[in-house]
């Protein structure tokens, strides 16, 4: 990782564009092509995917390039189009990436919503006054009655088995919609623990600060295998296991069920992690289960001592 000092002394904004993106801030780029077309070749892999039930699935950047022109073009045959909104009440699962890239590709925004919300919270920030007015809110059969009786709501679509046959029936040819860096691209709201939750348009030009923290703050390396836990229903979660990853072309990681520090193990020793990010509330979990559960993943440094300390103790609970 470099310096903290020679980055803020060596940062450039120009430099960093012309390192980072293939279109430009202000002739034109679209985020779906800097997220995904261009990484879509030699089957480069976008995203490895663990499945709630122990199921497991690997996406490639040309699987989503290909589904994401699908879901645009079926978004333009419903009248979507740039500037509009597109709401996406998922979890953890690859039409997810679909969707955002989708939205993305026609020049939509798209709008995480947290799938632990309940009505009344979708409800402010979708329907209510101050809210993104999306045309379209994209689901799964889980969270669908969370939109019964949704005051003046849009439209929905759940993805699963029939979202699946409706992209087949979809061309995989949609040209990219060319938008200017101050054009918003991701709708967002803040948590409302200070009052009305209240909704924030990121332009384009977020690209930037996010591949920079990818970079600097994350040291995200090409040979690292990544693994953000957040939820892409929250800003870290979207800018940093979603946007950032892919940004870099580099492969991203989801799990589709709950944290638990089981399931974070197995995935971990599984997918041979070596860059690990999360909510601070993930790692003090992962603390509070102790020495012994987090052996499995100690460096070998921290298992000697850990073993030293059980022989002082009479104990040698780590074998």
């Amino acid at each position: 990782m470099r310096d903290y000092f020679e980055a803020v002394r060596d940062f450039s904004a120009a430099a960093l564009e012309k390192k980072i993106l293939q279109g430009s801030l202000s002739a034109g780029l679209n985020a779906c092509v800097e997220c995904c077309d261009r990484w879509a070749h030699g089957g480069a892999v976008g995203l490895e995917w663990y499945g709630a039930s122990g199921s497991r699935k690997t996406v490639t950047f040309e699987q989503m390039r290909d589904d994401s022109a699908r879901f645009a073009n079926h978004l333009k045959s419903r009248g979507i189009g740039a500037g509009d909104v597109v709401a996406g009440l998922l979890p953890r699962v690859p039409d997810l990436f679909t969707v955002v890239l989708g939205a993305w590709r026609i020049g939509a925004l798209y709008q995480p919503l947290f799938t632990a919300f309940g009505p009344a919270a979708v409800e402010s920030r979708v329907t209510t006054a101050g809210g993104s007015k999306a045309k379209l809110i994209v689901t799964d059969a889980t969270n669908l009655p969370k939109l019964d009786g949704l005051a003046d709501g849009p439209p929905t679509l759940l993805v699963g088995e029939s979202f699946a046959e409706m992209l087949a029936t979809q061309s995989s040819d949609f040209a990219p919609v060319m938008m200017k860096g101050t054009d918003p691209f991701i709708m967002l709201f803040t948590s409302g623990t200070t009052g009305k939750p209240k909704g924030v348009r990121y332009p384009l030009s977020l690209l930037l600060p996010v591949a920079s923290y990818m970079l600097d703050a994350v040291d995200l390396q090409p040979k690292d295998a990544y693994w953000n836990v957040a939820d892409p229903g929250w800003a870290y979660g979207m800018l940093y296991a979603v946007l950032g990853p892919l940004l870099l072309g580099h492969t991203t990681t989801f799990y589709e069920g709950g944290f638990t520090v089981e399931s974070t193990l197995r995935i971990l020793l599984d997918r041979k992690i070596t860059n690990l990010a999360a909510a601070p509330t993930a790692y003090r979990l992962l603390m509070a289960a102790g020495d012994e559960a987090m052996a499995p993943i100690a460096h070998p440094i921290a298992r000697r001592l850990q073993r030293r300390r059980a022989a002082e103790s009479g104990s040698d609970s780590l074998g």
